[in-house]
């Protein structure tokens, strides 16, 4: 393939995600401010910011005919947004909240190429068995919980805490695989 890809974000996960598919790709550092708006709903949110990191990767990367690549991932709980944790108390509400719960996790995904803008939202249901706070405090002193939305990462030893999921397991992760596909292709990345 001579078309190159570049992803617009620092996350391991989604480069991971990126090399396992097999799909070769450039970083572009283009950070963008993750503020909602007034009255923005999850969703709609969560599109936005992707578009937002697509495009600012997009400014900097010369040339036209190149295909940038955003995501963000977000957790949703009975109408609460969960980021990644401030600190371990904030950890520890997150987790206690999911324990024994259902929650969903909202990965968008955007590509920009030539001004066109391809995007889709892809959202999972995860299901949390019960998680004891000694089971918390040996889950914190990994590490893993700190820069993940939600405080978990399912790839990690937060997995056993996870009896069941709907939807896609690389959403999950941070980077939606069948869905990037679709917008590849939608897009002409694949085409000579």
């Amino acid at each position: 393939m001579k078309r190159r890809l570049y992803l617009s974000s620092s996350s391991p996960r989604r480069k991971e995600l990126l090399d396992q598919a097999g799909i070769q790709f450039d970083l572009v550092n283009a950070p963008v401010e993750e503020t909602g708006l007034p009255n923005e709903s999850p969703e709609s949110f969560v599109l936005r910011m992707a578009v937002e990191k697509a495009l600012s990767g997009f400014n900097k990367v010369p040339g036209k005919d190149v295909w940038v690549l955003g995501s963000d991932t977000i957790i949703l709980k009975d109408g609460k947004v969960f980021g990644k944790p401030k600190h371990k108390m904030d950890a520890y509400r997150m987790l206690m909240s999911f324990s024994g719960e259902t929650h969903t996790v909202m990965t968008s995904i955007a590509i920009v190429n030539d001004g066109a803008v391809y995007s889709d939202v892809c959202q999972t249901k995860v299901f949390f068995r019960s998680i004891s706070d000694s089971e918390f405090e040996q889950y914190w002193a990994t590490g893993e919980a700190e820069d993940k939305a939600g405080a978990y990462g399912i790839q990690g030893q937060a997995a056993k805490f996870i009896e069941k999921i709907e939807g896609n397991y690389s959403a999950v992760m941070g980077l939606p695989l069948y869905e990037l596909d679709k917008l590849l292709k939608e897009s002409n990345f694949y085409s000579e």
